[in-house]
């Protein structure tokens, strides 16, 4: 019996673009511009990431105007003395006659969706307290206000901390508004703070990162900053190009570039300083491309800056 040939499965090590993925246009890129040493560094990596919709409108209370939120046996105001993102929170006073004292922000009519699976509504919000006492949790209830689904009760501190809950929406025909309330869960008189509040409706339940408009590359608002919902697009999931530019003066310094494997003097392209006659300091991809690990720099000498962009697609 011969011996079982492992390399005869090399053609499953390489990857063959579909034609859906080579003919994609380009909707997705990354500039940088970092600086390099002797020893590899990743400077892209790919990640699709989490795409996400935030239902609330003003979620981290930038915009002056806070209707959106309605007290609940307190006094609510946009604060700009504590934030955890921007410049503002919501400030609330609870008026320490019982327990539930807060606010709430109230959905649009929902409906679950089971034609395509489980259907969850996700809520989170980060709080601070005005000292380090006093309780708060969240809470997705009702349009009437009976609680559906309560967090665990969290202990306020100085500091800005995420707090979250998960509800399943029943398997209705009739869509719901539901309320998402930040309340006291013992009477009490302490102070606290508000910030980056989140409410998705999503299929698998999972509790995600606060998104925005305003946090950079794939994240935008729907419509006016801070007065819409926000949304984080998916990113880079395939690596169609990349032009990347050694700004060193020395010829000397030259970078070494790799992809989807960690870069060496042998394994990298070699780009070379911008010295008299030192060839082009730069490279770019002419054809198209298709890497789905990462981008790797390392440097012979001295510490050269590189910048550039990464281009590439959203699915693979």
């Amino acid at each position: 019996m011969s011996e079982f040939n492992f390399s005869e499965g090399w053609h499953g090590w390489e990857r063959d673009p579909s034609t859906r993925t080579s003919v994609h246009a380009i909707t997705k890129y990354y500039p940088f511009r970092a600086a390099t040493s002797t020893t590899a560094s990743t400077l892209f990596t790919v990640d699709r990431g989490i795409p996400s919709v935030n239902l609330v409108t003003n979620p981290r209370i930038e915009d002056s105007g806070i209707t959106m939120y309605t007290a609940t046996g307190s006094a609510i105001s946009r604060d700009t003395g504590q934030s955890s993102s921007g410049a503002a929170s919501l400030l609330v006073n609870p008026a320490n006659s019982a327990a539930g004292e807060g606010f709430y922000w109230t959905s649009d009519t929902l409906a679950a969706n089971y034609n395509q699976g489980e259907s969850f509504l996700m809520a989170t919000c980060e709080v601070r307290g005005a000292s380090a006492s006093g309780t708060v949790h969240i809470q997705i209830q009702d349009s009437s206000g009976t609680a559906l689904a309560t967090s665990d009760t969290h202990s306020l501190t100085t500091g800005f901390v995420k707090i979250s809950v998960v509800y399943k929406l029943p398997k209705t025909s009739d869509p719901a508004a539901y309320r998402i309330a930040v309340l006291s869960q013992t009477q009490h008189n302490i102070n606290w703070y508000t910030d980056k509040i989140h409410v998705e409706q999503r299929a698998d339940g999972n509790v995600v990162d606060y998104v925005d408009g305003a946090q950079g590359l794939n994240y935008e608002w729907e419509g006016t900053a801070e007065t819409t919902k926000s949304r984080r697009r998916a990113g880079i999931e395939v690596i169609r190009g990349i032009f990347i530019r050694n700004e060193s003066t020395t010829a000397a310094d030259i970078v070494y570039v790799a992809l989807d494997q960690t870069a060496t003097t042998a394994t990298g392209i070699s780009i070379p300083g911008a010295a008299a006659n030192a060839g082009p300091n730069e490279f770019y991809s002419q054809w198209p491309l298709d890497f789905r690990n990462k981008v790797s720099v390392i440097a012979a000498q001295n510490t050269p800056t590189v910048s550039g962009v990464v281009w590439g697609i959203h699915s693979g």
